[in-house]
């Protein structure tokens, strides 16, 4: 690939590649990305509420076992696991609004931008 017609080819074609993404989302918009963002949310809340609870509880057994204190560790594991859980809900979820509040934002600047622009021509 050392000669620079080849290199022109490919630069080309990038070029073309990212002509035809451009065209792609300004075809479909954001329909494509919003109708599986709640879906991933909802899978991304349940995960970290598992996880938090499943850490919490191993970690609460695990000294449960080592320290024999059965089930004092588990069970306060068990309160952190889920206060861990709650608080990483709770940042997903104003993660989450945020977006959709810049998305909402952007969605209305760019009709502000197209009725402007349909008001200049007409």
């Amino acid at each position: 690939m050392s000669n620079p017609n080849d290199r022109d080819r490919l630069d080309d074609l990038g070029k073309r590649i990212e002509a035809a993404k451009e065209k792609r989302r300004n075809r479909l918009g954001d329909t494509h990305a919003k109708s599986a963002s709640g879906l991933g949310v909802g899978m991304r809340i349940a995960t970290e509420l598992v996880a938090a609870l499943g850490v919490g509880v191993g970690i609460g057994l695990l000294l449960d076992r080592w320290l024999g204190t059965t089930p004092w560790l588990m069970l306060l594991f068990f309160i952190l696991g889920a206060a861990a859980g709650f608080r990483n809900v709770v940042r997903v979820a104003q993660n989450y609004d945020a977006a959709r509040q810049r998305e909402r934002n952007t969605t209305g600047e760019r009709a502000d931008r197209a009725h402007r622009n349909g008001d200049e021509e007409g």
